[in-house]
């Protein structure tokens, strides 16, 4: 006669506790996959809008220093750009040392968020 394996055959329930270790390795496996997919999504949604804030800002810079010369700067001129993306406001600002800095002021489309960056001008 054939000689029997005890622990698969016994009832007593020995591999029940395998099987639940499987089974949690498993679970968690899975909560792990699926949180790391949850971020990855966050991240790329937030540098897709960081891009798109850096696009808007470029283009507006570009047709500022297009459309402006030097003469025509001065701290009370203020002018808005309308992109497909958004809108930008555009203002100056002089510091010591002669430095003419631009204020950019970015507010996208679908988002109540208006955001702020400062660049020397020349």
């Amino acid at each position: 006669m054939k000689k029997q394996f005890i622990t698969l055959h016994n009832q007593q329930g020995f591999l029940l506790l395998h099987v639940v270790w499987v089974i949690l390795i498993v679970f968690l496996s899975i909560h792990f996959l699926l949180s790391q997919y949850q971020t990855a999504k966050e991240i790329v949604h937030n540098q897709l809008d960081h891009i798109e804030i850096e696009t808007l800002s470029q283009m507006a810079y570009q047709k500022a220093r297009k459309e402006l010369s030097e003469d025509d700067i001065s701290p009370s001129y203020q002018t808005d750009y309308v992109f497909p993306q958004g809108e930008v406001s555009i203002s100056f600002r002089e510091e010591l040392g002669e430095k003419v800095y631009i204020l950019l002021f970015i507010k996208q489309k679908g988002s109540d968020h208006v955001y702020q960056l400062n660049k020397p001008f020349f």
